[in-house]
């Protein structure tokens, strides 16, 4: 539709109303139960600015914290770049990611719907994502929780962009390019996993060596990698290696929380307490499920021919290679089912994707009661990647074949 279904609006001004009401109610609940994960980081970057470590000397001294314990853990640029918001208050902070989150989610929407569905208004796409986000819970909860996750929709969707931006390499494919690299290295600062989409284009590289695909790939990889070399650069030049010697032995303290809760969504978490089994079975059986992460990865890059479905394969790749996944961490996929509607439109299987994605959406927003339920929704939005690539295929071996008997020459 090229005018924004008022329905949908409707629900959007709903949806975010009753959000925002439920955000202030709990930010001002004593104690406030609202943007928690964000004062973490933001008392982080209080201490460094006050010259401090941002880590806990327990954990710094080798304690293992629990898994739902509030700790900060991230690496010690994340505490560096928020030390420069030290005297903002925390509501303005959690406010301002709020916005920070909704405008990168729209800007995702448009990037992912101009790439994948060219003749149609990008705004027909991103003013409906932008409305029905609200009633995807994953993405509530973490922008109620304060959490920096809420910024990966539009990290990852910059990410898919360079991914399948395979024209002639002008100023706009390079561009995107680039700017992927660079939220691919991001990313992979704040939370480490993002890292695993790296295996796509290692992959790509591997299998389009030579060609301006495989060009393409090695530029999106030079440029994390620079940008990561940067990041760390400014990190030791501010702060000195101090910090980064407080926080080796805390990712080890932190690598032996306990796994072991219902709350952690990650498989090998859930498939030990559907067995009864105890914190060493979670330990056996991340080891194959992390490994098993970065193969598919790797192997979705080399293998897969749909780029689209191969970075959706290693999208949920990265959101399994650490042993805990929390309910909101599907929130990054929400770029690629934007990218499966936008390319469906015209397409044979047009409807049965949007009914696949819609049906995902609403169980990953139901098994908030019932966590396991959002590998289904995961499966279900693989399925509709996989649903339009396929159509798409069968639509140009047809078109091929015709051109092919439109330039037979008569016997």
């Amino acid at each position: 539709m090229r005018r924004p279904n008022p329905v949908v609006l409707g629900l959007g001004v709903v949806g975010w109303l009753g959000l925002a009401w439920i955000g202030w109610t709990m930010f001002t609940a004593s104690p406030r139960t609202a943007g928690f994960d964000l004062e973490l980081v933001l008392q982080a970057g209080r201490d460094v600015a006050a010259g401090q470590s941002p880590y806990d000397a327990s954990m710094v001294g080798g304690a293992a914290p629990g898994s739902t314990d509030l700790f900060y853990s991230y690496p010690p640029p994340v505490a560096q770049f928020f030390s420069l918001f030290a005297g903002v208050p925390s509501g303005v902070m959690l406010a301002a990611l709020w916005i920070l989150s909704v405008a990168g989610l729209a800007a995702a929407a448009v990037l992912v719907a101009r790439r994948f569905g060219p003749d149609r208004p990008a705004a027909s796409v991103a003013l409906p994502v932008v409305a029905v986000a609200p009633l995807f819970l994953p993405y509530s909860v973490a922008l109620l929780f304060g959490n920096l996750d809420s910024l990966f929709p539009f990290a990852y969707g910059l990410v898919l962009v360079a991914a399948v931006s395979v024209a002639p390499l002008h100023d706009s494919s390079q561009r995107a390019r680039v700017v992927g690299g660079a939220s691919l290295a991001l990313a992979t600062v704040v939370k480490v996993a993002p890292g695993v989409l790296s295996g796509w284009f290692l992959g790509r590289l591997g299998r389009e060596r030579g060609s301006e695909e495989g060009r393409g790939a090695a530029i999106v990889l030079g440029s994390a990698l620079a940008v990561g070399l940067a990041v760390l650069g400014l990190s030791l030049v501010a702060g000195g290696a101090q910090l980064w010697r407080d926080y080796i032995p805390v990712a080890a303290a932190a690598s032996r929380a306990q796994l072991l809760d219902p709350r952690n969504v990650g498989p090998a978490a859930q498939i030990a307490l559907a067995v009864g089994g105890d914190e060493a079975l979670v330990r056996a059986l991340q080891i194959p499920i992390a490994i098993g992460a970065v193969a598919a990865s790797l192997a979705a890059g080399a293998l897969l021919r749909d780029r689209l479905l191969g970075m959706t394969v290693a999208a949920v790749a990265s959101l399994v290679i650490l042993p805990i996944t929390w309910y909101h961490y599907p929130s990054a996929l929400m770029p690629f089912a934007v990218a499966a509607i936008a390319r469906s439109a015209g397409n044979p299987a047009a409807s049965r994707v949007v009914v696949l994605v819609a049906t995902a959406t609403a169980v990953a927003s139901l098994s908030i009661a019932w966590v396991p339920g959002v590998w289904v929704a995961v499966a279900l939005l693989v399925a509709a990647v996989a649903a339009v690539g396929r159509a798409d295929a069968a639509v140009s071996g047809a078109a091929a074949a015709a051109d092919a008997d439109s330039t037979r020459v008569p016997a």
